[in-house]
């Protein structure tokens, strides 16, 4: 069944990804939320040309989702 992790760059991402690994898992792609106007990771800040490159080291995919500065759950949720 194909399936997508959650990636923030840090070392629980990584983890996850090698455990998963470790059962004979692999994502389809790593997904991550990058805050619009800082290009970095919302969770740990880490840029968004470090996750490129983690995600090309990795051969998975990263899909990025773009969410405005102080972004809630309301504002990313609403249609």
């Amino acid at each position: 069944m194909p399936f997508a992790l959650s990636w923030s760059g840090g070392k629980d991402s990584a983890l996850a990804l090698w455990l998963l690994r470790e059962q004979g898992l692999e994502p389809e792609v790593l997904v991550t939320t990058v805050t619009e106007g800082f290009d970095r990771v919302s969770m740990h800040g880490v840029r968004r040309e470090l996750l490129a490159r983690q995600a090309d080291a990795l051969g998975v995919p990263l899909v990025e989702i773009v969410i405005p500065p102080r972004a809630s759950t309301t504002s990313t949720t609403s249609g």
